[in-house]
């Protein structure tokens, strides 16, 4: 089989967990992995070596923004870039101790086309959300838990968390920007007749806690009164499919 994802990681300025994470990923098999794609959100000049270094001979793309243009931005920029089918998202605080469970999650996607992206991390690390509003189900033969679309009036669409996502269903909202930060992106899948699915034998670790980083476009776009008015749109919207279904 022709290798038809494209890995692509997004870092700011965080050389050594951005180190721990590549040396995760290529541990593991890349043989679906067409190339890499690193975009860097920072003008720090060490980290193009220290790509160059860990990835080899793995065919690879570096991007390097001149100064912080914020998360979204640098997902934009990097996803444009793309020519295979699925793009297999990572940030750079993330590792992999068992698998990138990609050909599980293709097999998901390919059952399911009202499954954005199929999300790998611990069971032990899973958010409140996660825990309480998915539902226990079966994929293809694979045990997963799908998102309730009325669990939550924001999460559950979408998310930046490492997994498996078709290009396509990027390219027909593309660019991000245009729709706002991580949140509003779900909220726009869910009424786009999205979900999530969590892989129940999901086993990636976050390792960014305590080492924020400065998003420049998410903080200028809340500052807009348009984000407000959308926030309160989303509040009354999924308040109204709660109680009376959706539309």
């Amino acid at each position: 089989m022709q290798p038809d994802v494209t890995l692509v990681i997004t870092s700011c300025d965080r050389p050594a967990l951005l180190e721990r994470t590549l040396k995760s990923i290529t541990s593991h098999d890349l043989n679906a992995i067409e190339r890499f794609i690193v975009i860097e959100d920072s003008p720090n000049p060490d980290i193009a070596d220290l790509v160059k270094r860990r990835l080899g001979d793995t065919p690879y793309l570096f991007l390097q923004n001149p100064k912080n243009l914020g998360q979204i931005a640098s997902i934009d920029r990097a996803y444009a870039e793309v020519t295979t089918p699925y793009i297999y998202h990572c940030e750079d605080d993330w590792l992999f101790p068992s698998s990138l469970f990609i050909e599980e999650s293709r097999r998901i996607l390919e059952a399911r086309p009202d499954i954005h992206a199929v999300m790998l991390r611990d069971r032990n690390e899973a958010h409140k959300f996660e825990k309480k509003n998915t539902i226990l189900g079966c994929v293809a033969g694979i045990p997963v838990r799908l998102a309730d679309p009325r669990g939550h009036r924001r999460w559950g669409g979408f998310s930046f968390n490492p997994g498996l996502r078709r290009t396509a269903d990027y390219t027909k909202y593309a660019p991000y920007g245009r729709i706002g930060p991580e949140a509003q992106i779900s909220s726009h899948y869910k009424r786009c007749g999205f979900r999530m699915a969590y892989l129940e034998a999901g086993d990636v670790r976050h390792i960014g806690d305590g080492h924020k980083t400065f998003k420049t476009d998410e903080t200028r776009h809340k500052r807009k009164i348009s984000y407000l008015v959308e926030s309160m749109r989303n509040r009354v919207s999924f308040a109204w499919s709660k109680r009376f279904g959706p539309d």
